[in-house]
Parts: structure tokens; C-alpha cells; sequence
């Protein structure tokens, strides 16, 4: 666990204990929440005396353990809670304060408020306690003569910022031995502005944070006083890697958690930023100037002290997590002068970072910005060139090694664009993951896949043999649909389930598995076969792998290059091939283009093969012709 995080703990606090006298007592936490009899008092959190019970007889101190569980819950709560006494000496701070407000609380706790988070002392604020005795009253309610009350007042963050604050503040004891207690929150004001007043700034709500309005405002500001002057402005984007895993595997509520622990230590290592804020979702930003034209060298050392910071895990849910970030940096050059560009070039860095596999970091330049415009252009294209009929399939066969008989084809998609012809795909298919035309092209793929092998079968003479294998992509394992538009093209196509197999990688598979082991295992029930694609260059996991509902193990084609040349190659591919059989899966080797590879692939007992030894993709026309009509016949 990182120094600079807090306990966590669930996203509300709402629980019931027996107070000392057995009346059951209601703890509820949140947005105006407090407590009095029927809630616990506000001296009984504080850690170095025992709870306290306040009424007209005065307070009354529990040695049932009562402490302990309140404490408990004060600790697992995320609302902030504060306890000041009468002399201004802070006697409670639990971890929700430590993660709104910054201090911890070993720097809170026992010292005066005056050195924290109130540099003007209790006077003038709703922390000194009222002259008169008693002020919780038994059987009151919050807001009712009990000393309830709810206070808006401004404290300090340790970043030096300050936030404005509401609460019900609770009182007990006299002014001369009180203490004032309660949950606060930071005050609509704080979080979006007085009255959508743009010159308020914005902070996030969860993480405490500036939000993107106050960034885009700051970084506004800051472009515009480099255009004027010598230096330069550096923006930092941040994205979380793998993120989604954890929410769909821990839930929303760690995954909060998780942010705020993030938010902690980026501040931490803020350093030289101007800003360090949230942009939305699992990404950060921050904000970087210098007067001479070296803010990239600020932004890089930042960089790498949050690399360190977030090498630590994150203990959420009672679980240690490791987290890492794919990061963009982008800066005021190349003419660059407008807000919108610098936070897209950011995030063109960013993807770019995310698109070598996460954890990297990547700066915009001009070869970057060319790529980018290249993609755009790309994207533009790719949106008519399903309407216009510009896509179409290719087919390779897959071949059965002993017997060498052909058993089935692999549909691949091309585009053939009107003024630049046939395009690389892969130059268009990571342009349609991360643009989401994936789901509209892929569903295209896959019904005229299994169109064409429907027509196949229907002019065979005797029982149609032969499957079609179809891959799918990450984006389109995201997508809740995937299942019910494989069923519905099943349904409108007519070819049995148990003819069409689906791949795979390696990579989409373990970039979530655990959202990939439901989808897997509601496709097996549709009936297809289920293949893992270029196995052996992802990061999987072997106890993962035995799970997931798979029928067939694709050998990626870097390691049959090595076969015949290479032992330790060979080794690796033996070994893939006896692990894929012990699982009970079928194996087929891709990118074979030599009888050497062939045959050692015989030797080891391998299933099946593909690969331009047999031949390369081709048009529907040309592989009926080479093969003949009868797929698998």
C-alpha cells in the first residue's frame, strides 16, 4: 500500500450498532448526514478517549467496545469527517478527509488546525463550540434544537488550494471542553461553479481534483500568454491501464476508490505542474509552463515520478492492485496555438502509447501528426466504404496436415479503396477499432462469410462439410450485442453454428478476461467453435486459458518461422502444441510457407496449418476454383 492512500471502503456508510444501554443506534453518512441519539455522538470518534454519549446528565463513556466499531466505520467511510475541539486542536480525521482534503492524519490529528487546514484558527468559523452546556438533547433530531446545524465554511487543501465546505455540524459538551463534529462535503459552489459562474473554478467531485472545465480554462490562459512571449506549454495525458478490469471484476465502487488513490499520488508528484486535474472517466491531466521553452523536459521528469508513484499497489476492496498508465504528451509547437488541438494531440500521444501495449509514453510530433491526419482521412473513408460496396472478402484455406486436405477457410476482409486501391488492413482495421466502425464492419464480415459457405454447402452433393472461421476483435467482444447479432445472422443465413468458429487473440482475450470469460461462454451456447488467434504473443494467463470454453489454438506465424532453423523455436512450438492437446483443443499453425515447416509440424503432431505454402487469401471465384466447391468434402 502507498503512503499517500487512505483506507477505502464502500461508497455510503449506513450501519447499526447497540449503544451501551442496548438501544439500537443508526450510523448513516452522506450529503447532510449527522448523527444524535438514535446516532452516535460527535465525541465518540475521537481515538485517544472513549466514545461519548452526551445528555442533560452529561457525557457517559462506554467501555463495550464501542469505540472500536466506530472507529471501524469512520475508517471505512469515504465522506469526510472532522473533529475540532474547543482549543482549536484537531482530535478526529478519517481517510475520506485524508483523500478530499490531502492532510493526513498523523499531520491532523493532536495539532492545531491553525498549522493545517484552518490557517486562521477556529475564530470566526463553525468549530467553536456554543456557550451554553448541553446542546444534544435526547431523542432530538438532527436540525432540531440539538445542535445541529448545517455550515458552509472554507478550509485549505494541502496543495495550498482552498475549498469551499457544507456540513451538519454536530456539538457536545460546553465551550469550555466541546467539540465540534461532523461529515462534510465540498459545496455545490466548490464543485461547478457559483451559479454557473465560468470565473468560479470547477473541481471533480470523487477525486477532490480540478475537473476538465478548469483545465481547458487554465490551459486557455497559458497558450495565450506563450503566444504572446518566448516558452512553451506541455499538456500530460493519462489513461489508466486495464482499468475496465477492474470495475467489471471489483465493481464501480473500487474502482472509485482506485481513482482517489490515483488523484493522491499524481498530486504527490505534481512537482513543477501548473495543474494536475481529472479529464473524465479513468484518465488525468496535467499542465505544464516555462518562460524559456522547456516545459517538455518539466512534463518528462513528471512523467517519471509518476511511473514510481505507481509502481506501489493500490490497496482496494482488501486487495492489492497494480496500476499503470498509457501517457500522451503534447506541446505548443508546430504552430500550435489553439486549446482543442494541444488536449487532442495529447490524446493521439496517448493512444499511440496504448496502441504499443500501455505502459509507455509517447510525445506528439511531426511524424505523429501526419499519422493522425492520415487516420482521419482514413476514417472518413471507411464510414461510405460499406455503403459503397468498397469491402470485400478474401479467403485462405485451412489445411488438415495429415492428408493435406483442405477442411475450411478463414474469411479476411479488404478494402479496396477507389483512388488508393487495394489498402493494407492493417492500415484500416485499427483505424475501425478505434473509431467503432469495427461493429458495423464486422458484422458485415460475418454475415457474408457465412453466406458464402451456405452456398458452398448448398451445392454440394452429399452433407456439408467444412467450417468458415470469422475473427473477432476486442472492440466487438465489448460490444453487449456481440452475442445476439451472431445469433441473428446465424438465424438469417441458415449455416448450423457448429460450421462457423470465431477468433480470437490472444491479446483481446486477456486484455479483460474476466468480461471475455461471460462473452465466450454465451457464444459456446449459440453452438460456434471458439479459436484463441496468435497464441503466444499475448501475456495469458495458463489458469485463465483452461477456462475459457475454447475448441482450437492458432500457433502465431513468428513462431512456425523459427521451425527448421531455430531449436529453441522448435522447443517452444512442441511444448504450445502438447499444452494445447492436454487442454483438449485443436491446433492449427499459421504462416507455414515451407515443406521444412510442414513436416516438423507433422512431427510434433500438429492439427492443422495455413499459409502460403497452400495458398494465399483469395477471392471467393479463385478458391472455389483451386479447391474446388465442396469445402471439407
Amino acid at each position: 500500500m502507498h503512503p499517500n492512500d487512505g483506507a477505502v471502503g464502500p461508497a455510503r456508510c449506513h450501519g447499526t450498532e447497540t449503544g451501551w444501554d442496548g438501544e439500537s443506534w443508526s450510523i448513516i453518512s452522506g450529503v447532510g448526514a449527522g448523527f444524535a441519539p438514535g446516532r452516535p455522538a460527535a465525541g465518540a470518534t475521537s481515538r485517544d478517549r472513549g466514545p461519548v454519549v452526551v445528555d442533560s446528565a452529561g457525557p457517559r463513556t462506554d467501555a463495550t467496545g464501542w469505540r472500536d466499531r466506530w472507529e471501524l466505520l469512520l475508517s471505512l467511510c469515504p465522506d469526510p469527517y472532522v473533529e475540532v475541539d474547543s482549543a482549536g486542536v484537531a482530535l478526529e480525521w478519517n481517510p475520506g478527509a485524508e483523500r478530499a482534503f490531502g492532510w493526513e492524519r498523523g499531520e491532523v490529528v493532536g495539532r492545531s488546525v491553525a498549522d493545517t487546514f484552518l490557517p486562521g484558527g477556529v475564530a470566526d468559523t463553525p468549530f467553536v463550540p456554543p456557550r451554553r452546556g448541553t446542546v444534544v438533547e435526547p431523542g432530538a433530531a438532527p436540525g432540531r434544537d440539538s445542535g445541529a446545524h448545517r455550515r458552509s465554511f472554507e478550509l485549505v487543501h494541502r496543495a495550498g488550494r482552498t475549498i469551499s465546505v457544507e456540513g451538519l455540524l454536530y456539538t457536545t459538551g460546553s465551550s469550555s471542553g466541546g467539540s465540534v463534529a461532523g461529515f462534510v462535503h465540498p459545496s455545490e459552489r466548490h464543485e461547478s461553479g457559483a451559479g454557473g459562474d465560468p470565473t468560479v473554478p470547477s473541481w471533480d467531485r470523487l477525486t477532490g481534483l480540478p475537473d476538465r472545465a478548469q483545465f481547458v480554462e487554465r490551459l486557455g490562459d497559458a497558450v495565450d500568454r506563450h503566444d504572446l512571449v518566448s516558452g512553451s506549454v506541455a499538456v500530460v495525458l493519462l489513461d489508466l491501464d486495464r482499468f475496465k478490469g477492474v470495475n467489471n471484476s471489483m465493481g464501480h465502487d473500487v474502482g472509485d476508490q482506485l481513482l482517489v488513490a490515483v488523484a493522491g499520488r499524481l498530486e504527490a508528484a505534481a512537482g513543477d505542474a501548473e495543474l494536475v486535474a481529472r479529464f473524465g472517466g479513468d484518465e488525468f491531466l496535467a499542465l505544464f509552463e516555462h518562460a524559456t521553452g522547456d516545459a517538455h523536459s518539466l512534463a518528462t521528469a513528471f512523467v517519471e515520478r509518476v511511473r514510481v508513484a505507481l509502481a506501489e499497489p493500490v490497496l482496494v476492496g482488501g486487495t492489492e492492485v497494480f496500476v499503470d498508465a498509457s501517457v500522451g504528451v503534447a506541446l505548443n509547437t508546430f504552430g500550435v496555438d489553439d486549446t482543442a488541438e494541444l488536449l487532442s494531440n495529447a490524446e493521439a500521444a496517448m493512444y499511440q502509447a496504448k496502441g504499443r501495449g500501455g505502459s509507455s509514453v509517447e510525445t506528439f510530433g511531426e511524424s505523429m501528426r501526419i499519422e493522425v491526419l492520415d487516420r482521419m482521412t482514413t476514417e472518413h473513408s471507411l464510414h461510405r466504404a460499406l455503403e459503397r460496396s468498397e469491402l470485400t472478402l478474401h479467403y485462405q484455406p485451412v489445411v488438415e496436415i495429415e492428408g493435406v486436405t483442405t477442411v475450411g477457410v478463414e474469411a479476411l476482409v479488404r478494402w479496396q479503396h477507389p483512388d488508393q486501391g487495394l489498402v493494407s488492413p492493417y492500415r484500416f482495421i485499427p483505424v475501425a477499432e478505434e473509431s467503432g466502425l469495427i461493429i458495423p464492419i464486422g458484422a458485415w464480415v460475418l454475415e457474408q462469410a457465412c453466406n458464402q459457405l451456405n452456398d458452398w454447402h448448398h451445392r454440394e452433393r452429399s452433407d456439408p462439410h467444412g467450417s468458415i472461421e470469422v475473427n473477432l476483435s476486442a472492440r466487438q467482444i465489448d460490444d453487449p450485442r456481440i452475442v445476439r447479432t451472431v445469433e441473428e445472422i446465424l438465424d438469417r443465413t441458415g449455416l448450423p453454428p457448429e460450421h462457423l468458429t470465431l477468433e480470437i487473440t490472444e491479446s483481446a482475450l486477456m486484455r479483460d478476461a474476466a468480461s471475455a470469460l461471460g462473452v465466450l461462454r454465451a457464444l459456446k451456447e449459440v453452438g460456434v467453435l471458439l479459436a484463441i488467434d496468435d497464441f503466444g504473443t499475448g501475456y495469458s494467463s495458463l489458469s485463465y486459458l483452461q477456462h475459457f470454453p475454447l475448441d482450437i489454438l492458432k500457433v502465431d506465424r513468428s513462431f512456425v518461422e523459427g521451425l527448421g532453423v531455430s531449436p529453441e523455436g522448435e522447443a517452444i512450438v512442441s511444448a504450445v502444441i502438447n499444452l494445447a492437446h492436454a487442454l483438449g483443443l485443436r491446433v492449427v499453425a499459421e504462416g507455414v510457407e515451407t515443406t521444412r515447416q510442414l513436416e516438423v509440424l507433422r512431427s510434433f503432431g500438429c492439427d492443422l496449418a495455413q499459409g502460403y505454402l497452400f495458398s494465399r487469401p483469395l477471392p471467393a471465384s479463385e478458391i472455389a476454383a483451386s479447391f474446388g466447391l465442396a469445402v471439407g468434402a
